[in-house]
This record gives C-alpha cells, sequence and structure tokens, in this order.
C-alpha cells in the first residue's frame, strides 16, 4: 500500500540520459497507476538548463534549479527551495525528502559532502538514492561507505541494484516459500548444481570508455549476479518478512567464497570478444568481456553444490536466468528450474512423461509460466525502486555490508588478475555462454 506522507524527490542530473530514459518515465507511470503521495514535488538539479528538454520531459509538479554542485553556497539555494516547498505542503505529515544521485559515481562523493555539510542530510525524513557502481574495489568501497556514513545513517541509504527489482527476481523468494515442493527440496540433497547467466548479444555499443575502466567482472558480477546468488542461497524461515530480506541476502553472501580460493585460472574464466579492441579503441586492451566464476557455499545446507556465475558480451543470445539442476539416479529424472529474467520474465520447470505409443519411450517437457502472458504490464524496475524507496521499503537495496562483501569476492580476483593477462582468451562474437 502506497504512503500518503508528502514527498519531495530531488533528482541531481536530472537533464541526463538515466533520468530521461527510465526515472521520469518511470514516475509518470507510478502517477498514472496512482500510486504517488497525493503531495509530490520533484526539484530538478542539473547544471545547465534546457528548455526544450523542460518541455519534452517535465511537469507542472517539477521546479528546476541550476547548480554548481561544487559549491557549498548552491546548496544553500537548494535548502531554501525545499523548504519552501515543505510549507506549501501544509500536511500534519512531515514531509519526506529523496536525495536521487543520477550521476556520474566521480560525482557522487562531492554532492554526499555538500548534503551533509549544509545540513540537508539531517533534514527530518531525508533519504539518499545511489546509483552503481559502488566503488571500482574492495579499498574505494570501503573508502566510500566511510564517507557516505560521516552524513548519512544507514536506514537513510538506498543503494539501487535495479536486477533485485525486476519481477522475476522478487518471485525468486515468494516461489520458494509459497510452493511446498520447492521449499522442502531447497538444498544439497536435492539440488545438484546453480548457474546465474547473463548473457548479452550486443557488443560494448558506444561504451567504450566506462567499459575499459569496468569490465565484465565489475559491471555484472560485483552487484546483478552476487545479489541473485545471494537470493537463491538465503535462508527463509517460516514467517520471513520482507524487511528481513537485506540481511539473509548479507548472511548468505558471508557465505560464499570462490571453490579453489586463490582466484586463479581453475576456477575462473575471462574472456574478450575478437574486435573488442577495435571497439574499444585501444589495441593493447586486456579487459575481460566475458568471465565465469566457480563459487561455493560455506552454509552446511549447500555443501558440495556448484554454484556458477557467468556473464558475457557479444554471444549468441540476450537472456538473463537462473538454472537450478536437480540430482538424479538416471538420465529420465534431471529435472531442471529456471528462473528467467529477461527476456520474456517467468519460471520454467523440465519433467519427463511417456511418449503416446505402444513402447514406453520418455520425452522431456517443459512446465512454464510467463508473466507476459498473465498480465498486460509489468512494472519497470525504476519503478519498483522508486515507490519501495518512496515507502521506506529497503528490501530491494543493498546495504553497505553488502556491497564490501560482494566486492570480497571479486577483490580475490581482481589481486589475481593484477599485472597478468596470459589466461584472456579471444572467443568469436556470437559465441555461448
Amino acid at each position: 500500500m502506497s504512503t500518503d506522507q508528502p514527498t519531495i524527490l530531488v533528482i541531481f542530473g536530472i537533464s541526463g540520459d538515466l533520468a530521461g530514459r527510465y526515472l521520469l518515465p518511470a514516475i509518470s507511470a507510478i502517477s498514472k497507476a496512482k500510486m504517488l503521495p497525493k503531495k509530490f514535488h520533484i526539484v530538478g538539479v542539473t547544471r545547465n538548463l534546457d528548455k526544450a528538454y523542460l518541455k519534452k520531459h517535465l511537469d507542472k509538479k517539477t521546479e528546476m534549479l541550476e547548480m554548481d554542485l561544487g559549491k557549498a553556497s548552491e546548496y544553500e539555494k537548494l535548502k531554501k527551495i525545499i523548504l519552501s516547498a515543505r510549507k506549501k505542503f501544509k500536511s500534519e505529515l512531515d514531509p519526506q525528502i529523496l536525495f536521487y544521485l543520477s550521476v556520474p559515481p566521480n560525482a557522487s562523493e562531492k554532492i554526499v559532502e555538500m548534503l551533509g555539510k549544509s545540513g540537508l542530510s539531517k533534514i527530518k525524513n531525508a533519504k539518499l538514492l545511489l546509483e552503481k557502481p559502488f566503488g571500482s574495489d574492495l579499498s574505494s568501497a570501503e573508502h566510500l561507505v566511510r564517507h557516505i556514513e560521516e552524513y548519512f545513517a544507514e536506514e537513510q541509504i538506498y543503494r539501487i541494484d535495479h536486477y533485485l527489482a525486476k519481477e522475476a527476481a522478487q518471485n525468486i523468494i515468494v516461489f520458494r516459500n509459497g510452493n511446498s515442493l520447492f521449499k522442502k527440496t531447497w538444498n544439497s540433497n536435492f539440488i545438484e548444481s546453480i548457474d546465474i547467466l547473463a548473457s548479452e548479444k550486443i557488443g560494448i555499443e558506444g561504451r567504450a570508455k566506462f567499459y575499459e575502466q569496468t569490465g565484465a567482472l565489475r559491471d555484472y558480477v560485483q552487484s546483478h549476479l552476487l545479489q541473485l546468488a545471494a537470493l537463491i542461497l538465503m535462508d527463509l524461515p517460516d514467517q520471513c518478512g520482507m524487511d528481513a530480506v537485506p540481511a539473509l541476502r548479507l548472511k548468505a553472501l558471508k557465505g560464499l567464497k570462490i571453490a579453489c580460493g586463490d582466484g586463479g585460472s581453475k576456477c575462473v574464466k575471462r574472456g574478450q570478444y575478437a574486435g573488442y579492441r577495435s571497439d574499444a579503441g585501444n589495441p593493447k586492451s586486456t579487459v575481460e568481456t566475458f568471465v565465469s566464476i566457480q563459487l561455493k557455499s560455506s552454509d552446511p545446507k549447500w555443501k558440495g553444490v556448484p554454484i556458477t556465475v557467468a556473464t558475457g558480451k557479444a554471444m549468441a543470445e540476450r537472456f538473463t536466468e537462473i538454472r537450478i539442476r536437480y540430482k538424479k539416479t538416471k538420465e529420465q529424472e534431471a529435472n531442471e528450474l529456471i528462473f528467467r529474467l529477461q527476456p520474456n520474465p517467468g519460471i520454467e520447470f523440465s519433467v519427463f512423461a511417456k511418449k503416446p505409443g505402444y513402447e514406453r519411450e520418455l520425452s522431456e517437457h517443459t512446465l512454464h509460466f510467463n508473466f507476459n502472458e498473465h498480465y498486460t504490464k509489468l512494472p519497470e524496475a525504476y519503478e519498483q525502486v522508486l515507490w519501495s524507496a518512496i515507502n521506506s521499503d529497503h528490501s530491494l537495496f543493498t546495504g553497505s555490508a553488502e556491497v564490501l562483501e560482494s566486492w570480497r569476492i571479486v577483490d580475490i580476483i581482481q589481486r589475481a588478475w593484477k599485472g597478468k593477462s596470459a589466461d584472456l582468451t579471444i572467443y568469436k562474437k556470437g559465441s555461448k555462454i
């Protein structure tokens, strides 16, 4: 149920690509669904006002402010606008202020500092929404966590991983706890292996600068795929409210380890698609566009179950899915459960049945549930993100400790790769993940 608490949403970088493509359409969709607070106001912060952009994207609920984000005096202007908007609401409920940082990562740190020093972070019901990436390695992530915590308390912080907000990802918890067959077999006694895969057909598509600094390991594995692994592996008590989910994901992440411990090529494979160096404009680039990691969990419930996370660009197909393979005593018992996040989000389960005829031959069939076949519209991930933040629901957001745990795993691999590239395999475009 949506809150009626008056809300002021401050979007830093409102004229940027992210706001135009995702945030503003998400706000519009929530509004059409009549799920926004009745008293809702947007303050758009930008370095340069663009009248054409204002006319195309913004409505009467939006107030614009042109700011130099590095100047303390500019934040006093912002404070006046916020305080003025609060007064206009004339509500018995104290308004909440959401600061959404839709800006490049290198700009976020300064904005957080200025929000803190200006006192804006201490305004009652202030919240901070942050886009990934959260650092570039374990050390920088630890620095950012300490820096943000100087000005904002943990309960004020909402770190966005839009994969957690996808309908199919949210349904993992409901599916596990709402179906006795799977609830009772969700352990190593029945499950043979777990694969979490994100395959993309496109290459870097004009994102050379970003990808040269990031690579597949940091772009997909550190946040998205490890968070999905946590959803699969975490304990789910019989009475599990959504507010408990972040702590349960954290516990699952703490139990995850690279299967061979040292991050070496025995358990970690990396590759680069042929032609990447030309696309990136760097003939000597060793940036990986594919990575596969063998993991294991120290949780006794998952003892002996291999867990693979893998992602690649310029592959044969585009999909993101989680494959749960069940144990078998003979080939015809090899059931597989698939959570498909994209495209065509849904759930599939393979079963064996007798072929029609006189002989007792078996054939494999798939039972499937596709969201798009049953629902006319699924909320986009950014709609879920904004709605959850407005309603103070942390279940779709990663906490500081979760961020550091995922970097702990990735850091081992980064150190193993440092200064080395002999294990980098060049693969053809259109390869299978």
